[in-house]
């Protein structure tokens, strides 16, 4: 019964189960329980990914996350936690074939949730990291531990200008959607701010995001890009203080 009471509850074209409708009024009460969960998750939805709803248009995405939410139960009680798989199950949605970037969308926004509401962390004090820099071999061993207010998304498509576009900064016509771009997301007091980077940053970042040292992460970067110099970089984590430790690669 109870996996009945699920399925129905989430698909309103399956039957009231049996056990319920076997009882006077609870057919139209369950009917209302229904619907209001339906919107409940939709709302959620909706909130989380607000660019993906607009480029799509409400129709459309309330019958794509109509689906979502048929298969897809929420795994916390907290709806905010709601709709980490939808990027994967839009990515297989045949009829947002269309718009083939909203997946990376979805990633985007969902990125940009997770660095809004992210601890806070304390800045590595510039002193400790001028002395690490002052000797570049020690340097090249440790690890840079990064606050977890910032993400990075590399992405097939113009999802960063898109989104920007989304929040007053350029025009949609004027973005090519089939240009790749790396969006580096980082939290600015209450909201969130979005560089683009080239490529060669966000494979050095990538690399320091997913623990490499210096070094290898470096050492990576320039296999791929001969040229590449590391201190533009740097320098960004510094001035928005995202750096907040350092580590001896073990």
């Amino acid at each position: 019964m109870h996996d009945a009471f699920l399925d129905a509850l989430l698909d309103p074209v399956r039957p009231v189960p049996d056990a319920v409708a076997a009882h006077d009024g609870r057919q139209a009460r369950f009917n209302v329980y229904r619907n209001n969960v339906r919107v409940s998750l939709t709302e959620a939805l909706a909130a989380q990914f607000p660019v993906c709803r607009q480029l799509v248009g409400e129709d459309f995405f309330n019958a794509m996350t109509g689906c979502y939410i048929a298969q897809s139960l929420p795994a916390s009680p907290l709806l905010t936690d709601y709709g980490h798989s939808l990027p994967e199950f839009i990515e297989g949605f045949a009829p947002a074939a269309s718009v083939p970037y909203l997946a990376d969308m979805a990633r985007l926004e969902l990125a940009v949730q997770a660095v809004l509401h992210a601890a806070d962390a304390r800045p590595l004090p510039p002193e400790q990291l001028q002395l690490l820099l002052a000797d570049p071999e020690r340097l090249a061993s440790h690890k840079l531990k990064l606050s977890p207010d910032c993400a990075l998304l590399r992405s097939a498509f113009a999802v960063g200008s898109i989104w920007l576009a989304h929040q007053g900064e350029g025009r949609l016509k004027d973005i090519q959607a089939a240009t790749a771009e790396n969006a580096l997301l980082l939290r600015t007091s209450l909201s969130v701010a979005l560089l683009r980077l080239n490529n060669a940053d966000a494979a050095f970042m990538a690399g320091l995001l997913t623990g490499q040292p210096l070094g290898l992460a470096l050492e990576r970067t320039t296999q791929q890009h001969p040229q590449y110099n590391p201190a533009n970089m740097l320098n960004c984590l510094l001035r928005q203080r995202l750096i907040t430790g350092t580590g001896a690669a073990s």
